[in-house]
């Protein structure tokens, strides 16, 4: 089972891209460390996941719910709903 699926997930803010094309797998018991400079899109995709921003482009699913409805998985993921 994937807790996460990201396929080629993008987010810009105007003509700035906070987050390109990022396709994603993460299996259930997985554990996963986000790791990059500032402005590498770290905080962006955690936003994306719990529904806080809307992706440009690109889908993702957590717990196989669409992130544009949050509301089915954010207790899941220790996220206040």
């Amino acid at each position: 089972m994937l807790v996460v699926e990201a396929e080629r997930l993008t987010k810009r803010f105007g003509e700035q891209s906070a987050l390109n094309a990022l396709s994603l797998e993460v299996p259930l018991g997985a554990v996963v460390g986000l790791v990059g400079p500032n402005g590498s899109g770290k905080s962006t995709l955690i936003r994306l996941l719990l529904g806080l921003l809307r992706p440009s482009e690109g889908t993702a699913r957590v717990f196989g719910c669409d992130v544009g409805e949050p509301a089915s998985y954010l207790s899941r993921v220790g996220a206040p709903d």
